[in-house]
């Protein structure tokens, strides 16, 4: 799954060199999916005695991780590399750390503060100096867009939570992906339909693979891996999605990989590790 997930980012980048808009690669991608995640939902007896509460805090939680997540990862990968994207996506679990201690779901600890910050420090480098390219809005404009997607699917891990002792892990993915899809027609623009007829068998292939196995087959495998893992021994695979996705933009696309870029991973991942 780390390796599928690494891939996704140079997926994304490719898609939208090759003429798609953000939102195209994000309702294509969930439109594959989709057909999967309402077997799921069947075929797990959905989520009996839902109440309004529980159903708002879906609600909110697909639309995080699903419409929010992938328009804005989608739209910063326009500006900027493949590898910088997946390294600023590493922050999410800190960033949902520090939300979970915000509000009293995790306790405080300074080795935890000292790892949040470390990762902090990390994006922050990547961020400002990533590309290797001097400090200005415009190359900071693509990271920065990336950087709600951690955030939002950050949030979405806060507020999911307390439905999964309820409802189950499964249940809970497949109803918020379905949400979330229903929220990203909206985004549909009139050239949407133009640009996926033009779409050559590569372009189609990589939308597969995005929809298929990197979302769908993604979360059913990672939930079967946490199954047979300790939780803390599963996150830290995560550790190696954005060592990967650098690698990967690097052969496939020719992204450059820079000094800044290599040091904000290190922290990013490092940071992450001690507070973990």
């Amino acid at each position: 799954m780390v390796v599928v997930w690494a891939g996704s980012y140079a997926a994304i980048k490719q898609l939208i060199d090759d003429g798609l808009a953000a939102p195209d690669i994000a309702l294509g991608r969930y439109l594959v999916a989709a057909p999967g995640f309402a077997i799921a939902l069947v075929a797990t007896r959905g989520l009996p005695g839902l109440g309004r509460r529980d159903l708002a805090r879906l609600v909110a939680a697909g639309l995080l991780v699903v419409t929010i997540y992938h328009l804005s990862l989608n739209a910063g990968e326009r500006l900027t590399t493949a590898g910088t994207a997946s390294v600023v996506v590493a922050a999410a679990p800190g960033i949902a750390l520090a939300m979970a201690v915000a509000i009293g779901q995790e306790r405080f600890s300074r080795r935890r503060a000292a790892g949040l910050a470390v990762s902090f420090a990390g994006v922050v480098v990547v961020v400002l100096l990533g590309s290797g390219q001097s400090i200005s809005f415009a190359n900071v404009h693509g990271p920065l867009l990336v950087l709600a997607a951690p955030a939002a699917f950050a949030a979405f891990n806060v507020i999911v939570k307390p439905l999964l002792p309820r409802y189950g892990a499964l249940p809970v993915t497949a109803a918020a992906s379905l949400i979330g899809t229903g929220a990203l027609l909206p985004f549909a623009a009139r050239g949407t339909v133009h640009r996926m007829a033009g779409l050559d068998a590569g372009d189609i292939l990589l939308l597969l693979y995005l929809g298929l196995v990197a979302t769908l087959l993604g979360y059913i495998g990672w939930t079967r891996g946490l199954r047979r893992l300790e939780a803390s021994r599963t996150v830290a695979y995560l550790y190696g999605v954005p060592v990967v996705a650098i690698v990967i933009g690097a052969l496939a696309l020719g992204e450059s990989v820079t000094v800044w870029l290599g040091l904000g991973g290190v922290l990013v991942v490092a940071g992450m590790a001690l507070a973990q």
